[in-house]
């Protein structure tokens, strides 16, 4: 049975809204900073086969359903069930680090399941080995935090209290861990009843054919325009991660995507070894299809994030014991690092195979941590990501300052009100983008005084292996932290670093890195250039 087009419309217009009402929800009840400031969080509207049908996606996301169902089988579903898990290895990638904790609720209509309702969340502090459960040294997952498998934390409408006082006794700050937690549980309930007023009103036969026609027609317009994108053949591209944190070695991130006839197959097996430290990647296929997705829907702004985003290749080949598919218990806590990398490869590829018409590669964000245990042995915690250039686009300089997740910086009054901290400045940072008839976007600087005795850990790339131009752009410019600049005791922190002491009124200035440019710089229009040189107050110049 066919949708007719303007009930289709409807739905999808429906469900849209209904991530909205999620969205706000979460942001107006959630307790940690790093979900209602930063927004790192995700929400989404699932069918009964585990398919996105609509979701504000990262690369978490696809198939985040699976682990829950291969454990619960479906018909064991109850209305009022709710289902809650964070293992990176278990859930083969579903979930990308520990501190991403997953809710999941089955959506029930005329005592009928009919799909799902997901959000998942980054904690403010899970245990493991230092308060944030991320640290660049760590060497093993159980490093990073709890591990909870997928259970049925919610039956029938009723909380399993034994099992969430062993997750929130793991916790240095169980009370914003609960705080987040009834934010994330109270989006899937929301869904639930928007998405059974749906039913109610369209009917429940016709709101699921439309599930089904959103999701293959999505898949079907990926397929065809990656197609026209790459051409027939076999294409291939690597870079590297900097440095494993732990052994100080780089990691060879290899993409080769082979375009044969109506099949599409991308193979990531020459990647280099699985580090020792945090910067592995579980590549899941849905993940990788998704890192693709962004490449085309950019080129292609009416290409849905659905679905169809994560299922359009036909294989993701990867190889069990590489730095894009560790084996337990490999630590995961920084694989941002892979997957900016990953990014960068499909980037080059794109570029390679389709006349440079891709942007060029964008270095990760920035994120420094403060720790210290305050009076009464109270933790006291602070974690900032940083944002940096974007890489230059076929049609214009690069963005300056972004921050890739699609998440919010701090607002500098919130900082200073809530932690022992100063901004001193923050600035965009000259001169830092990569040159090129489109140059990169510039990184930023800021300065940070810190107004308590702490310890001070580091995450940053692309230093070593520099953000690369396109068809003869040059790289941007690599980033460094520095403590007490200018001052008789500077001293340059290394990019990946735990447990660096800093007293009471020390500066630390975190200077994030450039976007690689695109095309040939001395072919750039002589006006972009003295505007370039001459801006007095770069903030204006931000696209």
């Amino acid at each position: 049975m066919s949708v007719d087009p303007i009930t289709l419309e409807i739905v999808r217009g429906a469900v849209s809204s209904i991530i909205l009402q999620m969205e706000g929800l979460v942001e107006r009840t959630a307790m940690s900073p790093v979900i209602k400031e930063k927004m790192d969080y995700f929400v989404g509207i699932y069918d009964l086969k585990g398919r996105i049908v609509d979701a504000f996606l990262s690369t978490s996301g696809p198939k985040i359903v699976d682990p829950v169902i291969r454990v619960y089988p479906i018909e064991d579903m109850e209305p009022g069930d709710l289902y809650w898990y964070n293992d990176p290895h278990r859930s083969k990638g579903a979930i990308q680090h520990t501190g991403d904790m997953c809710f999941l609720s089955p959506v029930f209509h005329e005592e009928k399941p009919v799909g799902f309702a997901v959000s998942f969340g980054h904690f403010w502090d899970i245990g493991g080995s230092v308060a944030g459960s991320l640290s660049p040294k760590s060497s093993e997952i159980f490093h990073e935090g709890i591990l909870v498998p997928p259970i049925r934390i919610m039956r029938n409408g009723e909380l399993n209290r034994e099992a969430y006082a062993v997750i929130l006794n793991n916790s240095r700050f169980p009370e914003m861990l609960e705080g987040d937690t009834r934010a994330l549980m109270a989006a899937c309930r929301l869904a639930e009843d928007r998405l059974q007023e749906l039913m109610d009103r369209y009917g429940q036969s016709q709101v699921l054919e439309a599930f089904d026609q959103i999701i293959e027609r999505s898949i079907a317009e990926y397929r065809k325009f990656a197609r026209e994108v790459i051409p027939e053949g076999e294409h291939h591209f690597f870079d590297y991660v900097d440095a494993d944190p732990v052994d100080g070695e780089p990691r060879r991130v290899d993409v080769k995507f082979i375009h044969d006839g109506d099949r599409l197959v991308a193979d990531l097996t020459g990647s280099g070894p699985q580090a020792t430290g945090p910067v592995n990647f579980i590549t899941s296929p849905g993940a990788f299809n998704l890192i693709m997705a962004r490449h085309l829907s950019y080129m292609n702004p009416e290409l849905p994030l659905n679905e169809g985003a994560v299922d359009f290749l036909d294989e993701v080949r990867t190889k069990p014991g590489t730095i894009t598919y560790p084996i337990f218990p490999a630590p995961v806590g920084l694989r941002s690092h892979t997957v900016i990398r990953l990014m960068g490869c499909l980037g080059g590829i794109i570029a390679q195979s389709n006349g440079g018409r891709a942007p060029a590669s964008s270095p990760v964000y920035v994120i420094y941590n403060l720790r210290t245990i305050g009076g009464g042995g109270k933790y006291l915690y602070f974690s900032e990501g940083i944002g940096s250039g974007q890489g230059a686009r076929p049609h214009a300089d690069g963005l300056n300052g972004i921050y890739f997740r699609d998440q919010r910086n701090y607002p500098v009054e919130f900082e200073e009100g809530e932690f022992p901290l100063r901004i001193e400045r923050y600035a965009i940072r000259p001169d830092s983008a990569g040159p090129g008839y489109f140059r990169g976007g510039c990184g930023i600087i800021r300065e940070v005084r810190i107004m308590v005795d702490c310890t001070l850990s580091t995450r940053m790339d692309n230093v070593r292996f520099p953000c690369f131009g396109i068809d003869g752009g040059m790289s941007g410019w690599p980033g460094r932290f520095t403590l007490n600049p200018g001052a008789p005791d500077e001293d340059d922190i290394p990019p990946a670093s735990e447990g660096i002491s800093v007293k009471s009124g020390d500066i630390l200035r975190i200077e994030t890195g450039g976007g690689g440019g695109w095309g040939d710089p001395f072919t750039r229009n002589p006006e972009d250039v003295q505007r370039d040189v001459l801006i007095s107050d770069p903030f204006i110049y931000m696209i």
